[in-house]
């Protein structure tokens, strides 16, 4: 059994300040607490094994795909992110001396590199995936182009656990806690990975350790992105048994299967011409080059050259010229818009708004960057002018899907104009949130929503629960203060208490 180290709790505070604890989700303010309470947080984690601490259910939505249909995504609670990355940091450096070398170019993925707060310090890796592929393209005449159906969701914990003792035998006993653990955060079922997390990119890559080996063993050069796996061969027939192979042993050793839908072979010419150097990843790749990009940990395809603009009015126009010309694809294209989003939210570009919030639909597979960007953009004046936008929206049922409401909600709810329209007010007056009702409280103050529910504290779920902790800052002073103490003592949860003692302190 593992008690987590000082070391590996300190990197997971850090890694979550700088970055997210969720791709998909907002960061919970229930960091802010922890933070303030961080010396006894951290005590509460060293003072017992990591198979002995309490484990809560993620908060779970599906997010639509850019192509149709919905993936499952992932939050987890607040302490449960904290103990998941400090397990990740535990096994990392040991697991990236047992993947192929970085010269080697197969595994090209998230090389595991502990640094600046990061689990990828040295990057994605994808340009490697890209050069490696035309190398290999130029040598041989075959390619197999695959990857595995839905593969953070359907990782085998058994095998997780495995390809860690594998790396080092002395990792055994975290091992067996990190299966442990993530059973226990799936309901005690044996399969699957938060989809979310950065700690979840370190168990996937420890996963294909013995899929890189396997395909290796069979005699075929292959470069791997991820899930995404690329097999070279001189010999269609070869090809057509290599990929006969491999689906038997994901199979058989993971329980995974490949995609039919993403699984073909091509001449490596076709492909190179195809996927690599047709018209449109010529122009996207130039559109990456204009744009600063930053993100170690996302998935989608960004790691690429680019140009510093230090002009705010050159960034501004070439963001909108590269959304512009987005928008004449016929897919959405996740890295570039995301990047775009990114780059605009950096630079406070308000212009791009014009063309996002008229085709909300449409970038709803990127809610989380939008409602970043408008957060970091708005003001009252802004608020005011998009207002009848948010109304047309709601009446057009654009939130309707889960994650996508969840975003707008979150963002909403921190506008005193936005919420004083009764559009708006009614649409957050139905909400399944109860933590972005209470932070509309915050935001208009509405003492008598926090009268109205505390005494409900003891039956509300782990969020909402904290949720009205948090909204109890608005109470007066002779009124809050002795409601916290009463909850701090009476609170069974170490972060319900933990919380209570921050609003106290900070209110």
């Amino acid at each position: 059994m593992t008690i987590l180290t000082e070391d590996s709790l300190e990197f997971s505070r850090n890694h979550i300040s700088s970055f997210y604890d969720s791709d998909f989700f907002p960061k919970p303010f229930e960091f802010e607490a922890i933070w303030h309470c961080w010396d006894s947080v951290k005590a509460d984690l060293m003072s017992k094994n990591v198979g002995r601490l309490n484990v809560s259910t993620p908060r779970t939505m599906p997010a639509p795909k850019v192509s149709g249909g919905f993936r499952i995504v992932h939050q987890l609670d607040p302490i449960d992110s904290i103990v998941y990355a400090a397990l990740a940091y535990e096994i990392a450096e040991k697991v990236e001396l047992v993947r192929p070398t970085v010269q080697e170019k197969i595994a090209c993925s998230y090389r595991l590199k502990i640094g600046d707060a990061s689990f990828f310090s040295g990057g994605s890796g994808y340009a490697d995936f890209v050069s490696q592929t035309e190398q290999l393209a130029g040598d041989y005449k075959y390619v197999l182009n695959t990857d595995i159906t839905d593969f953070y969701n359907q990782i085998y914990l058994h095998r997780l656990n495995n390809n860690i003792e594998f790396a080092d035998d002395a990792l055994k006993g975290v091992a067996d806690d990190i299966e442990d653990f993530v059973s226990r955060l799936n309901v005690k079922t044996s399969q699957g990975v938060p989809v979310g997390p950065a700690a979840s990119i370190v168990m996937a890559e420890t996963v294909m350790v013995d899929i890189d080996r396997k395909i290796s063993n069979m005699g075929f050069p292959h470069t791997r992105y991820v899930d995404d796996i690329r097999i070279f061969s001189n010999s269609r027939e070869d090809l057509l048994i290599a990929h006969q192979d491999l689906c038997l042993y994901l199979y058989q050793s993971h329980r995974l299967t490949l995609s039919s839908e993403k699984t073909d072979h091509f001449e490596s010419a076709e492909f190179v011409e195809k996927r690599l150097h047709n018209p449109y990843v010529e122009e996207r790749t130039k559109f990456f080059r204009s744009l600063e990009i930053f993100n170690p940990y996302t998935q989608e395809l960004e790691e690429v050259e680019f140009e510093v603009l230090d002009d705010d009015a050159l960034v501004e126009s070439r963001l909108n010229d590269i959304i512009d010309r987005v928008l004449e694809y016929s897919q959405l294209d996740l890295g570039l818009i995301r990047s775009v989003l990114r780059r605009a939210r950096q630079h406070r570009v308000v212009s791009i708004a014009d063309k996002i919030l008229p085709n909300f639909e449409r970038f709803t597979p990127v809610i989380s960057d939008v409602a970043l960007y408008l957060a970091e953009i708005s003001d009252d004046q802004l608020a005011d002018q998009w207002t009848p936008i948010f109304e047309a929206h709601i009446n057009q049922r654009l939130y309707d899907c889960q994650i996508v409401r969840f975003w707008m909600e979150w963002f909403m709810s921190k506008s005193t104009v936005l919420l004083e329209n009764n559009v708006i007010r009614q649409f957050f007056a139905s909400s399944p949130s109860f933590v972005h009702r209470a932070s509309a409280a915050i935001t208009t103050r509405d003492i008598a929503w926090v009268r109205d529910h505390r005494d409900q504290l003891a039956n509300l779920g782990n969020w909402e629960r904290r949720a009205l902790i948090h909204a109890a800052r608005i109470l007066p002073t002779d009124e809050r203060v002795p409601w916290l103490r009463l909850a701090e003592s009476n609170l069974i949860s170490p972060l319900d208490r933990w919380c209570a003692k921050w609003v106290r302190e900070t209110a």
